[in-house]
């Protein structure tokens, strides 16, 4: 069962209004403690005029997402209007220059956007929004340590608002936690600790619940099973707290899923899983699950229409077990080119994987043969299965987890031997029997001859008999 990574950039522009704060006192600017009060008048009618000229471009962009994306055009005329808000007013609005890069980011313009980031995490300070994107970016690269490198930057600019870095901190150190060969106590502790913070500020952060919950989840299943219990806890108390402010989180139904697994009651789990799909119709690991538990359950549709979903995803495209699973729901429903193709790029992906070949093989051992009524073609495919089950035999020999599976695959060779023999030996009977037909068919045919001659000569010697007759009648009179 898969559950997902959750490094997240913030996009909801309405929300980051909110969360700015800054920080930054223009040149004269007296100590906050001794600040008069026409320039707190000042001040304030300055962020007065600034938040009306943001609000203005939010609406523009409220305009152009009505149809639930930005392209083209629409892209440098909502970016442009908040560059233009913070060319307007300056450090105090930050978050707008920061959604202006959000967007290109969004729209495909993704070195334009990372060098809007980094001018906004550059000077004394640092802006912490931009300082977490650029470690999405970075972890979307695949540079992991960068990646948490801004995230803890990101986290000391504003340790107190700096929600997504910390939830994204946490989401690497559990990365960490979970890949070790042996799980490290302490990364769990600071991943638990960074998340902790979150809640402590904003007590129902969805993401932070989901990262809370998936921790536990991982150390019950690695190392402390009451861990799972306490995972579980998580997330009903997360689900409850989500609904009360009219949300639902995809990942939590996944999660539960996950936890009704380790319960081995996948009735209970596939519920969760579908619950999760309806949440959000495209969540990767859900749509795995949902396909892993209707193989199981021979629901071939199913599972072919949920791995179709879930192999959209790029992550997801050298996922051999989704590869295999999806071979297995083309091969139930008889698309068997289909399902060949889905092995054949599992195998192409992971050389070194024995199982294509065993499923190869049985797609031609046990379904394609069946579909062939000569002999011969019956043969050719039965070779072809021997090649796949030899080679899966050579890969996974002396693997004990698939000590069974290689009995069966040699056993499957003898058969398929046998059924060789059995074919030779039908053909001479065939062959046999057919000379058989021949010579009595051309004894049948010499005897129908040799009777057809008698018959003759019997007309002919009645003819001659007949004929001397009448001359001696006539010869009397």
């Amino acid at each position: 069962m898969k559950t997902r990574n959750s490094i997240t950039s913030l996009v909801a522009l309405s929300l980051m209004l909110g969360m700015s704060a800054c920080k930054k006192k223009d040149k004269g600017t007296k100590d906050p403690g001794t600040t008069t009060q026409q320039e707190k008048q000042a001040e304030a009618k300055a962020m007065a005029e600034a938040k009306e000229d943001f609000d203005k471009a939010l609406a523009t962009y409220d305009e152009a997402a009505k149809d639930g994306s930005i392209s083209g055009g629409e892209c440098d005329k909502t970016a442009g209007a908040f560059e233009r808000v913070y060319k307007e007013h300056g450090d105090r609005m930050k978050i707008a220059y920061f959604n202006a890069a959000t967007i290109r980011e969004a729209c495909g313009e993704t070195d334009k956007a990372k060098k809007m980031y980094e001018e906004l995490a550059g000077g004394k300070e640092p802006f912490h929004l931009a300082l977490n994107n650029l470690g999405v970016l970075a972890w979307n690269r695949g540079d992991t340590k960068k990646a948490m490198e801004y995230f803890e930057k990101s986290v000391a600019a504003d340790k107190k608002l700096a929600f997504a870095a910390r939830n994204n901190l946490a989401a690497g150190l559990r990365n960490r936690y979970t890949d070790a060969d042996k799980p490290d106590k302490k990364v769990f502790e600071e991943a638990e600790l960074q998340i902790q913070n979150v809640l402590a500020v904003d007590t129902s952060n969805q993401a932070a619940y989901e990262n809370l919950a998936r921790l536990y989840y991982d150390r019950g299943r690695l190392a402390d099973p009451s861990y799972l219990l306490l995972s579980n806890l998580v997330v009903t108390q997360a689900i409850t707290v989500l609904k009360e402010s009219g949300k639902e989180s995809a990942d939590l139904y996944n999660l539960a899923g996950l936890l009704r697994m380790q319960e081995d009651n996948q009735i209970e789990a596939l519920k969760a899983f579908k619950r999760a799909t309806k949440v959000e119709p495209k969540h990767t690991d859900a749509n795995l699950n949902i396909a892993f538990i209707s193989i199981r359950f021979r629901d071939y549709a199913t599972a072919e229409t949920s791995l179709d979903i879930a192999l959209k995803d790029p992550a997801q495209s050298k996922n051999v077990e989704a590869l295999l699973a999806m071979g297995v729901a083309k091969r139930g429903l008889k698309k068997y080119d289909e399902a060949a193709d889905y092995y054949g790029r599992a195998s192409k992906l992971a050389p070194k994987d024995p199982r294509p070949y065993y499923n190869l093989g049985i797609l031609q051992h046990e379904h394609i043969s069946a579909t062939k009524d000569d002999v011969k073609e019956q043969e050719k495919v039965f070779k072809v299965a021997k090649d796949q089950y030899k080679k899966f035999v050579d890969l996974a020999a002396g693997d004990k987890q698939w000590a069974e599976l290689v009995d069966d695959a040699k056993g499957r060779m003898v058969i398929i031997d046998d059924a060789i023999v059995a074919f030779r030996k039908a053909e001479e009977m065939a062959a046999k029997a057919k000379e058989l037909e021949e010579l009595e068919k051309k004894q049948a045919e010499e005897e129908r001859q040799r009777l057809l001659e008698l018959e003759k000569q019997a007309l002919e010697a009645e003819q001659s008999g007949g004929g001397g007759g009448d001359a001696a009648a006539e010869g009397g009179e």
